[in-house]
């Protein structure tokens, strides 16, 4: 266009960045996260000590032998060994 013999400048025009305005909308979907769970029962075995005692009983019968005489004699009789030997027999009591 012409004014008064003149060209009309156009001025010059410079683009600069963008500028972004952005509005985020959020919508709710459901994901299904599965957590299994396991139930364990255990039984444990501890071994406690029991102490059992069997009695038993022994009879013993001790013979000294035959006393020695301390009287003065003219014979002395002889000792009898077989008679100094301890005895062992069965408890008559359970």
């Amino acid at each position: 266009m012409h004014l008064n013999g003149r060209k009309k400048e156009i001025p010059k025009k410079d683009y600069c960045e963008p500028e972004y305005i952005v509005k985020d909308e959020y919508t709710e979907k459901e994901v299904t996260f599965v957590h299994p769970i396991i139930h364990i029962e255990r039984e444990h075995i501890k071994y406690v000590p029991r102490h059992v005692y069997k009695e038993e009983s022994i009879y013993e019968l001790i013979d000294p032998g035959f006393p020695k005489c301390n009287c003065k004699k003219k014979k002395k009789k002889e000792f009898d060994e077989s008679s100094s030997i301890p005895r062992k027999k069965k408890c008559p009591f359970p």
